[in-house]
């Protein structure tokens, strides 16, 4: 019997366990993180390697460690200072390559992969007892008192309707797309055509503007943003009072969590770079949608909506994923143990626990981190500051395995 299975090993899953073990009230005997790939955080490492991530948007003091200047310490102590990158009106940012040194030493000092089962889960279920619940993988079974939902942002990348018929040896891509490696990805003689208008959709076209020319294709007007929601986001009274007082899983909060996110927009930063790219015209920014494509021996043959056309082009998608909600587990937990689910599907939870609450409204053994706990969580979620955010309630509500309580701490330090 585990007392805590977290489902997913990303950045919310490992800093959720982190935080488990450093309160000193859990050990690894305890606990398990249930994910696929061979090392926790391989996904996350994956996708910001083939974006072609270079800082993280997020501050030094966002990270997996529970101590806020965890980051800024362990990159002092390394001489490595200058990977901490001054930004304009905002703290600093830290290199991806510094944030995943960081998070392996976390990880390292916990001895976090001991805790870590390479697996896919398959279900969860009653396991028989009312205290616990059974979670299905392909490498077993697992009974546990509390289970932790930490899926990422969405079950699969989202194509647009006109790549159905494209067949899969054409140069067509989804930046988040199995084995889709940017450094292998090969050129054609014609044009390169990234498709989005977000932070994702700007790196990759920047990336790949340093060996080709690159059309960056958008359907809106390329905006900028630092944070992708206002700090104030961060503080937990400002989400009880700007969120929690709205009905749980209702419209009207995921109306004000759209509104607070700055969804589709481009840190100056990397506008820059799209800028300087332009300027030395290795890349062309242009406003539409691809209306069709054709593959041909020399590529595709694309049309856009505008009745334009060019031939001989490759086609990186950076059009997102699909929304967190579709995920099949979240609706075979929700069948199988009736657990509430409210607008577009998102888990309805309790605002001061996290815990999934049934259909009768009391309070399930499941909670939610990432993306799928954003209607309590609010804008910032899915951000690394959504973990610790997570972290810390649950610790806080949850009585440990000595049946204590604890209290949260808001943390004093730089948004």
């Amino acid at each position: 019997m585990y007392e805590y299975v977290i489902i997913g090993g990303g950045v919310h899953g490992t800093c959720l366990a982190n935080y488990l073990l450093d309160s000193g009230g859990y050990t690894h005997d305890d606990l398990r993180i249930i994910d696929p790939h061979e090392e926790l955080l391989a996904s996350f490492a994956t996708k910001a390697r083939q974006c072609g991530m270079q800082t993280l948007r997020s501050s030094f003091v966002h990270h997996i460690d529970t101590e806020p200047f965890s980051l800024e310490t362990f990159a002092t102590g390394h001489d490595r200072e200058d990977e901490l990158v001054a930004t304009n009106d905002y703290p600093n940012r830290p290199t991806l390559d510094l944030f995943l040194d960081h998070a392996r030493y976390v990880i390292d000092r916990h001895s976090l992969a001991d805790c870590h089962v390479q697996g896919t889960v398959s279900a969860i279920t009653d396991s028989g007892s009312r205290d616990s619940l059974r979670v299905e993988t392909d490498d077993g079974a697992f009974d546990t008192r509390r289970v932790v939902l930490a899926l990422g942002l969405g079950p699969q990348p989202t194509h647009p309707e006109w790549t159905a018929t494209v067949p899969d040896t054409a140069p067509l891509a989804h930046v988040w797309g199995d084995g889709f490696d940017p450094a292998q990805a090969t050129g054609v003689d014609g044009m390169t055509i990234v498709v989005g208008g977000g932070i994702t959709a700007a790196q990759l076209a920047c990336r790949f503007a340093e060996q080709t020319h690159v059309t960056l294709l958008s359907r809106h007007d390329l905006e900028t943003a630092l944070p992708e929601a206002d700090p104030y986001w961060i503080n937990w009274g400002h989400i009880e009072t700007h969120l929690h007082t709205l009905p749980a899983g209702s419209q009207a909060r995921h109306d004000r969590i759209r509104n607070a996110r700055n969804d589709a927009t481009i840190p100056p930063y990397v506008m820059d770079q799209l800028t300087d790219a332009r300027d030395r015209g290795s890349l062309t920014i242009r406003l539409g949608e691809i209306a069709c494509a054709h593959a041909t021996d020399d590529g595709l043959l694309v049309r856009f909506a505008d009745g334009a056309s060019t031939a001989n082009a490759q086609v990186l998608l950076a059009t997102g994923l699909e929304p967190a909600p579709d995920h099949p587990l979240v609706s075979q937990a929700a069948e199988t143990l009736g657990l509430e689910r409210g607008t577009n599907g998102f888990p309805v939870l309790n605002d001061r626990t996290l815990a999934w609450r049934r259909t009768d409204g009391t309070d399930s053994r499941i909670s939610v981190a990432g993306k799928l706990a954003e209607t309590t969580v609010g804008p910032l979620a899915r951000n690394i500051v959504g973990a610790r955010r997570v972290a810390e309630r649950l610790l806080a509500s949850c009585p440990d395995s000595r049946g204590q309580r604890r209290t949260a701490v808001e943390p004093a330090h730089p948004t």
